[in-house]
């Protein structure tokens, strides 16, 4: 009998309140540019949430394979300065959304997905995953079935496990890894600068324990105004609501920067599973001025915390510069689909858009950085 099955909503109390309230709670209600369904699977002694989609083309990224590859590239056409290859990519883009549209490539359930911009997974074993997969398939016969934030680095054993059971692969962006093992890059000239800043600063850090207490509104407009504001509506919009249980569960690892008044003018967050860490979480108070260096700060922390506890850092894509110059290592993250037991229009749609990625994708993924 298989160790893998759906966890009725009358039996959710031994799991982290995290997934309790992905379950139980509209998902609006935490992320307000996300409409999803989100159950949770039991692997062993392992949770896993799974969200359910239809169409929703609207969705974030985080929930919308229509998004990651139509919508929001199109946006990041801006970063191109060739007029000519900006033209041809923005028509390859508008032509390949209304065949993914009418190949209903929103129809997917997504597996360990908490709407984050990065996925953590759990060691599974190929069992595990081939049970995993044999049951949504059996529960949603229409849906492609889809594994965000693969990459070699972390999930290499389960990359080759998902290949062998018959997934396709198709890169998404370009992550940066620190090993905090090692921890060289805290011999960098512009990680050594930044520590410096946080250890002279007026700003005072305040640890988990005391963010606990915390404005759960105040973190909520740091962090749009940086990842939604500044970068793109089409990241996920974390709600107050939402924020509030990461501050009070401590299921978020949240550090805080506020000034010699009380005010709260940075965060950062980050989420930690089997010894790597990923930080879903960062804000801070835009207008004030660059020099400041609340960025610089909250980075910093991230990166000597990591080393302290001898963990792998995913820092996520974006500010690759920035993370290079502190010794940030570019891995390409990938997605795997499972779609064998689809029909013709579906497997074809897929199979078009793993060859678009990785074609056109890849080399210019690698080329800016993204």
């Amino acid at each position: 009998m298989s160790d893998v099955v759906f966890v009725d909503s009358a039996d959710l109390s031994p799991f982290p309140d995290w997934d309790n309230l992905l379950v139980q709670t509209d998902s609006q209600e935490l992320i307000s540019n996300v409409s999803t369904r989100v159950r949770l699977v039991r692997a062993g002694d392992l949770t896993l949430p799974i969200t359910v989609n239809d169409a929703e083309l609207e969705n974030s990224w985080v929930c919308s394979p229509y998004n990651g590859a139509v919508t929001y590239p199109l946006e990041e056409l801006r970063l191109i300065r060739s007029r000519l290859l900006r033209g041809a990519l923005r028509a390859t883009a508008l032509s390949s959304g209304r065949l993914l549209k009418a190949g209903l490539i929103n129809r997917v359930v997504c597996v360990n997905n908490r709407l984050l911009s990065t996925n953590l997974y759990p060691q599974l074993r190929p069992k595990q995953i081939a049970a995993l997969i044999e049951l949504l398939v059996q529960e949603y016969p229409g849906h492609a079935i889809l594994f965000r934030s693969l990459n070699t680095e972390t999930n290499s054993g389960l990359i080759s496990c998902l290949q062998e059971f018959g997934c396709r692969m198709a890169p998404s962006r370009q992550v940066y890894f620190y090993d905090g093992r090692k921890a060289d890059y805290l011999n960098r000239s512009d990680t050594r600068r930044d520590l410096r800043l946080l250890r002279r600063t007026r700003y005072r850090l305040l640890s988990p324990d005391r963010m606990a207490e915390a404005d759960p509104d105040r973190v909520r407009d740091l962090y749009r105004l940086l990842y939604v504001d500044k970068y793109s509506a089409h990241n996920p919009q974390f709600t107050s609501r939402l924020i509030e249980c990461w501050l009070a569960s401590g299921s978020m690892r949240v550090f805080g920067l506020v000034t010699e008044h009380g005010r709260l003018d940075g965060v950062v967050g980050s989420w930690i599973m089997d010894g790597v860490r990923t930080v879903p979480l960062v804000g801070y108070d835009t207008a004030q001025p660059q020099s400041t260096g609340l960025y610089r700060m909250l980075m910093a922390q991230v990166l000597e915390e990591t080393a302290q506890r001898n963990e792998i850092l995913n820092l996520s894509a974006g500010a690759a510069h920035f993370k290079r110059l502190r010794g940030g290592r570019p891995v390409l993250e990938s997605s795997a689909v499972y779609c064998r037991h689809l029909g013709l229009r579906q497997r074809m749609t897929w199979r078009m858009l793993a060859m678009l990625l990785n074609r056109i994708g890849r080399p210019i993924l690698q080329k800016l950085e993204l």
